[in-house]
């Protein structure tokens, strides 16, 4: 059982109990007792159910979603779901919808360098490394020819940038091997896509883990 999720409820629960001992008390006991008992009685109770009332209200607006973050609201639900609880297939839908967001078309995105361009890659360029895991996704994952040859035709200056945005998240090894092969296989693309394919498992969880270690970069 996840407790963290379960303490308002809990609070919610102790609240009413308290608010229904406190009427029970008034009640029964207050109409047995003298004036000036009577008076302390309801002050005290009083007192003790407005600390009370703020205290939850206190804690609730602490535990409240300040905001909404980018991949973990839930619009149905209007509020952010626990971190624990992203799946690869939000990330990927949510970055489906940033692509929209940066570039006009997949064309776009090889031909004009969208990984250079500050104004779209967030706080820290937070989102750079993530759109180029998702640039090489989507060669492995939707397996369009045009999208391969956007990737074989690709200048120069976008391979490069793509490797920087890679080496940013820390990566070294697939950096390199795949800058070999764009260096020395672009007219022998089976290699190149054997390559991005044979790493789809590996850049999916690149992306998802990706996210979650800079969660609170992306509101």
């Amino acid at each position: 059982m996840n407790w963290k999720k379960k303490i308002p409820l809990f609070m919610m629960i102790a609240g009413i109990v308290s608010f229904i001992g406190a009427v029970l008390l008034l009640c029964l006991a207050v109409p047995r007792a003298d004036a000036t008992y009577k008076r302390v009685l309801e002050v005290i109770i009083a007192s003790l159910m407005i600390i009370l009332s703020l205290l939850i209200a206190y804690y609730l607006w602490v535990i409240r979603d300040a905001e909404p973050n980018f991949f973990l609201f839930d619009r149905a639900k209007k509020r952010n779901i626990p971190v624990e609880n992203l799946t690869f297939a939000i990330v990927n839908e949510k970055m489906n919808f940033y692509l929209t967001m940066v570039c006009d078309s997949p064309e776009q995105l090889w031909q004009e360098d969208i990984l250079e361009r500050e104004r779209v890659l967030g706080y820290r360029r937070v989102y750079r490394p993530l759109l180029a895991y998702k640039m090489l996704y989507d060669l492995a994952d939707k397996k369009i020819a045009a999208y391969w040859e956007l990737l074989l035709n690709a200048k120069e200056e976008t391979i490069a940038s793509l490797c920087s945005a890679l080496e940013q998240a820390g990566e070294q090894e697939m950096v390199k091997a795949f800058r070999f092969l764009m260096d020395n296989y672009r007219d022998k693309p089976e290699k190149i896509k054997d390559f991005v394919e044979g790493n789809s498992r590996y850049i999916r969880g690149k992306m998802i883990g990706y996210v979650k270690k800079n969660i609170e970069l992306f509101y």
